[in-house]
């Protein structure tokens, strides 16, 4: 795959319930990051969920009170680039192996399904 193909956007449709978990996958990543020193990662995490932030809860920095989650069940289309997915899919498949996951009404593995499916790249 190109680089100009790695950095082009892929939509992805889940749950919010489901983007919740992404986001905290990821936030829990980043804040491990930031005391590790590995800023690369930091960088590519808060883009992530800063890109959730404002495509599915409408969150902008400059609008105070902006950013309201939808209900949990609503769909949400999110667009990253398959680099980006493709970090997504690397932190969570780490953090899986680290929490468990059996409370949770839609697990890890099930959202995987729905990340590599929608981004067409089972390297995902």
């Amino acid at each position: 795959m190109t680089t100009d193909e790695l950095d082009e956007g892929v939509s992805v449709a889940m749950t919010v319930r489901q983007w919740h978990l992404v986001d905290g996958g990821v936030d829990n990543e980043v804040s491990i990051a930031a005391v590790d020193g590995r800023e690369d990662t930091v960088e590519v995490g808060r883009a992530v969920r800063e890109a959730g932030w404002i495509q599915v809860a409408g969150w902008s920095a400059e609008v105070p009170g902006s950013g309201g989650w939808p209900p949990d069940d609503e769909r949400a289309t999110v667009t990253l680039t398959r680099e980006q997915w493709r970090f997504v899919v690397r932190v969570l498949d780490e953090w899986e192996s680290v929490e468990d996951a059996k409370d949770d009404e839609e697990s890890w593995p099930e959202l995987r399904e729905v990340i590599v499916a929608g981004v067409g790249d089972a390297s995902a």
